[in-house]
């Protein structure tokens, strides 16, 4: 009986001790797991939210407070189109006839950020149409397939700082950049507009861009150039007489 009871009462404190041990064991663990895996989300999400944070800013520029400029041309069957003049109206993205768009949102809406496109600044120049697959400029269409170019079938291709636009319409105008409008047979390389860079560093560097030139009447009287007068003549000086002669 003795012996069988102390069995039994060794059994028991083995069971507990080791019971607590495995749970105290457990407990030490556990918690500092979980106080880490708090810290490493802390962490990661504060960085995910400044990285996400800077990538919104950059994708909202430009801001109404920007004033961008990037070249532009039209090339049609490998010859350059004259710049387009001013039109009568000006949106947020418009040419002074310069060759060159600027990017100058009005509209917070539509001319900042991603919407500060090539469409954009199509859709608010007379006669000007783009899409895929034509463009038309002042009325005058060229669409893929037609006309040709030296017999062979043209295609519109829009090219932006070397880069192929996927979608014209959507194209984002670059910073101090180019973006060559071309309708070019299949596998001819569209080069930059020409003298692009010079067009931009003009454009940067121009202080009287957004005035209105001024130009005189045909007809402008010429101003009369002031009278000339001639100095009065002295009065003729006269000899005092002197004593009369006589002859002998």
């Amino acid at each position: 009986m003795g012996k069988a009871s102390s069995s039994k009462k060794v059994s028991r404190v083995a069971r507990t001790g080791g019971g607590r041990t495995t749970r105290r064991s457990s407990g030490a663990w556990g918690f500092p797991l979980v106080m880490g895996l708090v810290v490493l989300l802390g962490v990661l999400g504060v960085w995910l939210s400044r990285d996400s944070a800077h990538h919104t800013a950059a994708a909202d520029q430009p801001t109404v407070n920007d004033h961008w400029h990037s070249a532009y041309s039209f090339d049609v069957c490998g010859t350059f189109l004259p710049d387009l003049p001013q039109p009568s109206n000006l949106i947020g993205l418009h040419t002074h006839g310069d060759g060159v768009i600027h990017i100058e949102p009005q509209d917070p809406v539509l001319d900042t950020g991603k919407r500060a496109t090539l469409g954009r600044f199509v859709s608010g120049y007379p006669g000007l149409r783009l899409s895929r697959t034509s463009f038309s400029v002042l009325n005058q269409t060229w669409k893929n397939g037609e006309p040709k170019c030296d017999g062979k079938p043209g295609f519109v291709v829009v090219k932006s700082n070397g880069k192929i636009a996927a979608n014209p319409v959507t194209l984002r105008v670059p910073k101090n950049g180019w973006i060559t409008i071309a309708f070019v047979p299949k596998g001819t390389d569209v080069p930059a507009p020409p003298n692009w860079q010079a067009k931009v560093n003009a454009a940067n560097g121009g202080k009287s861009e957004h005035n209105t030139p001024t130009t005189m009447p045909n007809n402008a009287p010429t101003p009369s150039p002031a009278p000339t007068t001639t100095p009065a003549s002295a009065p003729p000086t006269s000899a005092a007489p002197g004593p009369p002669t006589t002859t002998k």
